[in-house]
Formats: C-alpha cells, sequence, structure tokens
C-alpha cells in the first residue's frame, strides 16, 4: 500500500484543531451557533479528532504523552469556561473529551502505518 500523507500535515492541522477548539470552548454561551446536535457527541467527536492528528503528526511522542496531553488542555478550557458568561465546568463535557481522545489516539495508531509517510 503506497502511503500518501506527512506528519507535517497533521502537525499544521492539529495547531488549527486546537486553536478552533479553544476558541469555541471560550466563546460566550452566547453566542455560540443554536440548534446545535447533541453537547457531548461535539465534544467527542472533536477531541477524537484532535488526538487523531496528534498521533498522526508525532514521530517521538508516545501514545499516553498525546493522551495525557489532549485530555489537560480539555481540562485546561473546562476550567477557563468558568470564567466566561453562560459556560461552565461540566465533568460530563471532559468525560466526553476523554472517550473522544482515546478512540481517536487508537484510531490514529492504527492507521498510521498505511496512511503516513515519514
Amino acid at each position: 500500500m503506497v502511503r500518501f500523507l506527512n506528519s507535517r500535515l497533521f502537525k499544521f492541522l492539529f495547531v488549527i484543531a486546537c486553536l478552533a477548539i479553544f476558541t469555541m470552548s471560550l466563546m460566550p454561551g452566547k453566542q455560540l451557533p443554536k440548534g446545535l446536535p447533541w453537547d457531548k457527541a461535539l465534544h467527542f467527536i472533536g477531541y477524537a479528532g484532535l488526538a487523531f492528528l496528534a498521533r498522526m503528526g508525532s514521530k517521538k511522542h508516545p501514545s499516553w504523552q498525546i493522551i495525557i496531553g489532549c485530555i489537560l488542555f480539555s481540562l485546561l478550557i473546562e476550567f477557563l469556561q468558568q470564567f466566561i458568561p453562560n459556560r461552565g465546568f461540566e465533568w460530563m463535557d471532559l468525560m466526553a473529551n476523554s472517550l473522544g481522545v482515546l478512540t481517536g489516539v487508537v484510531v490514529g495508531y492504527l492507521l498510521k502505518p498505511y496512511l503516513v509517510k515519514d
């Protein structure tokens, strides 16, 4: 099988994803788009994507470091939301984020040998 993607692309996409999650997560509650689907699914999908990009883009960091780093990023955002109008810390958000991180890292670990040429 031909590996056709470069890990630098995933690193770039990881940075963009971090900025997007950080920005959207720290918007005041009234500025969020209306009619979003189930909140916890969005958390799961967002952090699964973030962790997937991190796993695919990293050459030297083991999966456990990526998992801890992404979960700490999630925890930081949940903490900062306490200071944003109409937002707050939610343990279930942190749980959905963490499950997404674990899923994203596992999927990235399984697919990386087939997709990324280093």
